[in-house]
């Protein structure tokens, strides 16, 4: 016989079963909606397929226009309502673009940004960290058999890391929103992406700390912060003139020279590409270098003494007085891009809702250090050709 509680007990599991029965039911009753919906538009494509009625336009993909595609994408969305994500704090309206064109858009910031694709990457736990570096490494001793091994030391410093938000916005007519809906999340995703990588690089190579690279300091920075003087610092050569005229062969040998012999199987050099085919090559072909496969074929491999070559369209491309033009080594060594949280990419309705416009935002926070360009003493990972003082 059940007591009174039990009785109560069961109640509620029968209440609570019958519940969860109605909601798969309703989920049932959408999937089906959604499967009619989406046959109804197979076969009306399959017709238009066959009567050669498609406006006589060649698509190139499986919908024969952007509206039936835009329906299919909705009704997709509704079924697999956990990929469109609600920002906590924020409005009903707003959501981040689906994990699917958000992921491939994250990957493109590998593909713009030449300082993130080569700098270490970490991923931080929190917004301020500090991460090891191995300044010295032990010593090896050969004690003997039987004998006492030598203790030695491991030096170890540590990098200070204080991530900083990157952030963009911008506002989208609703009209253009409903019209392209399909490709208008990966058109300004891809630009953000492109934009923020852009940053990056232009904070990694050419930071000083300023409010124009919010007060991160990059390379270049590092390495002129290291003496006034830019002859007596270590991991600069500085060049035979102050004009780009003047730079010869010799100058970009003296930097391989000085390179960290650590950093010599991953060194690539850094310039603008203007600098590459205004200064670079023309060396090259004075030299006899240059030949007609070189000219002629589509191959996009570029080398300078042996090492690969990365356009920065960051770096400079006029010449100036004391200006480093050209970077050498092994930014995974060098280089560190601390990442607390990775590029995102929200859509809001409610931001502009007055003016009837769509919100997209991209933030990300990361921090950017160049500890590798040595100090007063000696250079290591990362070096530089710079410009004479004029």
């Amino acid at each position: 016989m059940l007591t009174a509680e039990e009785k109560e007990k069961l109640s509620q599991g029968f209440n609570a079963a019958g519940e969860r029965m109605n909601s798969i039911e309703n989920n049932i009753k959408e999937i089906e909606a959604c499967y009619k919906t989406l046959t109804e538009q197979f076969k009306r494509y399959g017709k238009a397929l066959i009567s050669g009625t498609l406006d006589g336009k060649d698509h190139q993909g499986f919908w024969p226009n952007d509206g039936m595609a835009k329906e299919f994408g909705m009704h997709v969305l509704k079924i697999i309502g956990a990929n469109v994500k609600t920002m906590s704090g924020a409005g009903e309206g707003s959501n981040l673009v689906p994990i699917e064109l958000s992921n491939w858009i994250i990957q493109k910031l590998g593909t713009y940004g030449k300082f993130r694709k080569y700098a270490a990457k970490v991923q931080m736990g929190s917004s301020a960290q500090l991460i090891p570096k191995v300044t010295a490494d032990l010593t090896i001793f050969c004690p003997g058999e039987k004998n006492v091994i030598q203790a030695s030391d491991v030096n170890v410093g540590a990098v200070v890391m204080v991530v900083k938000k990157l952030a963009c916005l911008t506002a989208l007519s609703r009209e253009l929103d409903e019209d392209t809906a399909i490709g208008i999340g990966e058109i300004v995703g891809v630009s953000m992406a492109r934009s923020i990588a852009k940053k990056e690089d232009l904070i990694g190579f050419m930071g000083d700390g300023t409010e124009a690279y919010f007060g991160m300091t990059g390379i270049v920075g590092k390495l002129r912060a290291i003496a006034e003087d830019i002859a007596t610092i270590p991991g600069l050569v500085v060049g035979t003139g102050n004009a780009y005229s003047e730079l010869t062969l010799t100058d970009f040998r003296k930097v391989i020279g000085i390179l960290s012999d650590d950093a010599d199987d991953n060194a690539r050099w850094y310039m603008n590409k203007k600098f590459y085919y205004g200064v670079v090559y023309p060396l090259a072909e004075t030299a006899g270098v240059a030949n007609i496969f070189e000219i002629l074929s589509n191959v996009k491999g570029r080398f300078l003494l042996g090492y690969p070559v990365e356009f920065i369209s960051a770096m400079p491309s006029t010449e100036a007085d004391s200006q480093i033009c050209a970077i050498l080594g092994d930014l995974e060594l060098g280089a560190i891009l601390a990442e607390r949280r990775q590029l995102e990419i929200a859509r809001s309705e409610d931001v502009f809702f007055m003016n009837d416009l769509v919100a997209l935002r991209g933030t990300e926070r990361i921090d950017i250090s160049a500890h590798g360009v040595g100090d007063k003493n000696e250079p290591e990972a990362i070096v530089g050709l710079i410009t004479a003082a004029g």
